[in-house]
Parts: structure tokens; sequence; C-alpha cells
């Protein structure tokens, strides 16, 4: 009996699996890092816990920020390895720069939040998203555009769907970029349209599938 192989090479699809997931749990350390938490200074001063509470608001929203940023990349990565039944040089290259990109989001999430009035901050922050939006979507195209990588499991109709939605982070970042320009604040705010209109999009895309909406045009 023949067995079927795919010829990859020494980096296997499993390992690149194994890598992402170690890059994403880094990257939510780094973040995590960010969160201040009580200190023997604070008990030396006696600070009140609510006093406290209050100080570290923004930090929060800066850290649930970064976190749902980094989710819906997460799971735009993963929806595009798990289309594929192999890995090739091309595909590991693009990825790599990807990862690479993600781990400076808690970084430039954090100097965002320590540099709100700077404008420069907001555009490298914007601006590092963009790419690795670029990066994402590069990999669906070389993807999609490999037959021997692609698994057949996936149609053209749910193809189109996965396209329209990985355009909303480029789209959000861009926006957030010519923003910054004008020194408008609070851009980073932008991405939690971003998630809104995902998920949105997501539940209708599970209620009514892109080929069923196609059949009623």
């Amino acid at each position: 009996m023949a067995i079927e192989t795919f010829d990859e090479g020494p980096v296997t699809k499993t390992n690149i699996g194994r890598l992402t997931n170690g890059i994403f749990v880094f990257t939510l350390l780094l973040l995590f890092k960010n969160v201040r938490l009580p200190s023997f200074a604070d008990t030396m001063h006696e600070t009140k816990i609510d006093t406290f509470g209050l100080m570290q608001i923004p930090d929060i929203l800066s850290f649930v920020n970064a976190f749902l940023i980094i989710a819906l990349i997460w799971i735009m990565t993963f929806h595009i390895f798990h289309q594929i039944k192999k890995v090739d040089r091309r595909y590991i290259s693009i990825h790599f720069g990807l990862l690479i990109l993600i781990i400076f989001i808690p970084i430039t999430s954090h100097l965002y939040q320590i540099f709100e009035e700077n404008s420069i901050i907001a555009f490298f922050l914007h601006t590092n998203i963009f790419f690795i939006s670029i990066f994402l979507m590069g990999e669906w195209y070389h993807c999609t555009h490999t037959p021997n990588i692609i698994s057949a499991v996936e149609n053209t109709q749910n193809y189109g769907c996965f396209s329209r939605k990985i355009s909303y982070i480029p789209l959000t970042a861009v926006i957030g970029i010519l923003l910054s320009l004008y020194d408008i604040a609070l851009t980073r705010n932008l991405y939690y349209g971003t998630m809104i209109i995902f998920f949105l999009d997501w539940f209708l895309t599970t209620r009514y599938p892109c080929n069923e909406r196609r059949r009623k045009r």
C-alpha cells in the first residue's frame, strides 16, 4: 500500500503550531507584566484599595485593549493554520515575520499608555498592527494560491468570507494611522469597534453561511 507523503522539510506543521502557541503565550506574559499589583511601598504609604484600583483603571483598559487585539490575531492566525495540510519555505518565512511583529503588541501598547499624548507612539502602534495584518493577508494569499499545501475541505465561498474578515484589521490600522497623524487621542479604542464588527460578521456567517447567501441571490 502506498503511503501518502507531503514532502515536508525538517520544519513541520506541528513544529510551527507549537512555536506559534509559545510566542502567543510569551506575548501574553509580556502583557500581564504591564499590570501593576499592590506592592510593599503601597502598604507602607497606607494606600487605600479603592484609590489604588482607580489609579489602575487606565492600565487595566490598556490591558483589555491589547488582549482583544492579540485574541483577534490569534483567531485569524490559527484559522489560516488549520486550512493547510503542510508548510513550505515561503509560508514559514511569512509566519516568522508575523510572529516577530506580534511580540511588539504589548510593548507598543504599554508605550502608548505611558505617552498617551504622543502621536508618534500611536503611529507606531497602528503601524505595527497594520504590518501584522499584511503578513496575515500574505499567509492567506499564499495558502489559497498554493494547491499543494491548502486543504480541500474549505470551499471558495468560505475563502471569500474569511478574506472579508481579515480585511477589518488593516482598515482599522490605516484609520488609526491617519488619525494619529492629526494628533487625535484615544485612537487605540478603534479596535474595540473592530472586535464588535468581527464577531457580528462571525455570528451572521455562522447562522447564514456564505454559500447559502449566494444561493439566495
